[in-house]
């Protein structure tokens, strides 16, 4: 049974209010046309429509049981990369770039080449990054001026985006906290290297996991 345009189009419909993502939906959409091509005629489109979802994904309820398995498998999928990538940066040979990096850094920040309120606004730019990020990702995996629709992707990656955001916010609130109650926590040379390096090697990470998920588009 090959569906005409009608048919097809009713088909992409009806997938389009089951799933939220793009990805789910075309997986279910490619594998109903690739069965329905390989059945005969003998019953009514629809019919022959909820046969083939019933028989290979459990029925309508299960589609939806589906996509969320799917999403939670994502999730985890891509903060183990996100994780390994991460990690990656302290092996040989990135390794020797991070140290590098890291002690002209400190160098910096111990000979006082910029002031303090020059790293705030250093440090408070690089916290806006995942600003930039975000859209440029959208833009490229075909979000923006493309396909309305989804991806299963996107929570997580933009969640990954976020996290060094957080931190830096908890950070600045150690900050304040330090100033109201004379606390024990400084921003020295030291907190400010590794911080400079964690937060540009984890966003280095998240360069590549988007490279990746890019890569898998174009593909498509």
């Amino acid at each position: 049974m090959k569906p005409d345009t009608r048919q097809d189009e009713l088909l992409k419909h009806y997938l389009s209010k089951v799933f939220l993502y793009r990805e789910t939906y075309e997986e279910v959409y490619d594998h109903v046309i690739s069965a329905l091509h390989e059945l005969p005629a003998t019953q009514s489109f629809q019919d022959t429509v909820n046969d083939i979802i019933s028989r290979d994904f459990g029925g309508h309820n299960n589609l939806i049981t589906m996509e969320n398995n799917c999403k939670k498998a994502m999730g985890k999928e891509l903060r183990n990369k996100q994780f390994g990538y991460f990690v990656s940066f302290f092996e040989f040979p990135y390794l020797l770039l991070v140290l590098g990096a890291s002690f002209g850094l400190y160098l910096i920040a111990t000979k006082s080449l910029l002031s303090m309120h020059t790293i705030k606004w250093v440090f408070g730019g690089m916290a806006l990054l995942p600003y930039v990020v975000i859209p440029i990702r959208l833009f490229y995996t075909g979000y923006i001026f493309g396909e309305t629709k989804r991806s299963i992707r996107d929570n997580t990656m933009n969640n990954l985006s976020m996290l060094p955001m957080r931190v830096f916010f908890a950070a600045g609130a150690l900050y304040v906290i330090n100033g109201l109650f004379a606390t024990a926590f400084y921003l020295g040379p030291a907190m400010v290297t590794i911080g400079a390096v964690m937060y540009t090697v984890y966003f280095l990470a998240y360069f590549k996991l988007s490279k990746d998920e890019i890569k898998v588009r174009m593909i498509k």
